[in-house]
């Protein structure tokens, strides 16, 4: 509000003793001159029309003796200044602006791209989560099939075993029958009753040997299949092997495509807070949610580690029951082998 009592006499002395002064006859210097009195839009008007006056009245000299051309061209550069330093001013206003947008625009592109690291983050969460329920399903597995495999080594061994005594009977039949032999060649000369009975006994072991050699033909038949059945859970194992290596393979993928997004939005969030201080406190959200999910990454790495061990472990041992069902068909070809010699033998001695 203007004060009341400035008139525009008050003015013109004023603005007199300014240009006396030597002083170019402002709105600050009038007012100044006035002992700090009265508001600018009042005085504005007033001052601009006494200069209207003073400049058509063609004063030659001002009171302090300074022509009035040096005046008027002091009055020009003046507001030349003036003009200059509004322009610089507007200028500086307008970049100011146009950083400012800038940055709001960045913070928006981030803000953007903190919400998609977030999605792909969740995503990451529930495939970890899938794989985590995988692996546990794979653990009951693997129990279920150790266990059956401990039974199928029990009874492999009990099957060796079994072949094993069935051969030490085997031998000392063959001993038997070789003493027989020797005693059917020490009374050859004896009575022919005794000898009808001695061959009846020999036949009626050489049965016995027949169903004996049966029985043990039956049970190797029973371990080739018992071996044939370890064959096709090894076949299984294989493919659930490659499946969790696949499996594997698509998680690493994953991983791959979402480092190179992280790594962007961190290279992003620092240009962001070194051209725009100001919205540090707005950020922070964004850095919890990247450290959230850097913490989420090295987690997942490490599932991947654990379940490439899980892979190679189950290799392994693949691997070695491929070495038992070899051995034990090397085996069974020697026994099988042993048995027909045996009875190729018997054959030519009855004959």
């Amino acid at each position: 509000m203007a004060r009341a009592g400035i008139l525009y006499s008050d003015v013109i002395k004023a603005a007199q003793i300014v240009t006396a002064d030597g002083r170019n006859p402002t709105v600050d210097s009038v007012r100044e001159a006035l002992g700090s009195t009265g508001s600018k839009s009042t005085i504005a008007p007033l001052l601009k029309r006494w200069k209207e006056e003073f400049q058509g009245a063609g004063a030659v000299k001002t009171e302090s003796g300074l022509p009035a051309e040096l005046m008027e061209a002091m009055r020009g550069v003046y507001e030349k200044q003036q003009r200059d330093v509004a322009q610089q001013l507007e200028t500086g206003m307008q970049q100011h602006r146009a950083e400012l947008d800038a940055a709001l625009e960045k913070l928006k592109k981030t803000e953007s791209e903190r919400i998609k690291l977030t999605e792909a983050r969740a995503a990451l969460t529930q495939e970890l989560r899938a794989t985590q329920h995988a692996l546990a399903q794979l653990k009951e597995e693997h129990h279920f099939r150790a266990v059956t495999l401990a039974t199928l080594h029990s009874d492999n061994a009990g099957l060796t075993q079994r072949l094993a005594d069935r051969g030490e009977e085997i031998a000392g039949l063959n001993r038997q029958l070789a003493q027989v032999r020797s005693q059917f060649d020490h009374y050859q000369e004896a009575a022919a009753t005794q000898r009808s009975e001695e061959r009846a006994q020999a036949q009626q072991r050489v049965s016995r040997l027949e169903q004996d050699n049966a029985q043990l033909q039956q049970r190797v038949q029973g371990q080739q299949a018992t071996l044939m059945q370890q064959d096709i859970r090894l076949a299984q194992l294989q493919a659930e092997q490659a499946r969790l290596a696949s499996e594997a393979a698509v998680d690493r993928e994953t991983l791959a495509t979402v480092r190179p997004e992280r790594d962007q939005f961190e290279f992003q969030y620092l240009q962001a807070a070194a051209s725009a201080d100001a919205l540090l406190a707005k950020l922070d959200t964004a850095l919890q949610a990247l450290n959230d999910a850097k913490v989420a990454l090295a987690a997942q790495d490490r599932q991947l580690d654990m379940q490439a061990e899980y892979t190679q472990a189950a290799q392994q041992r693949a691997e070695a029951l491929a070495l038992e069902r070899d051995a034990l068909q090397r085996d069974n070809a020697g026994m099988a082998a042993r048995l027909a010699l045996q009875l190729d033998r018997k054959e030519r001695r009855d004959v």
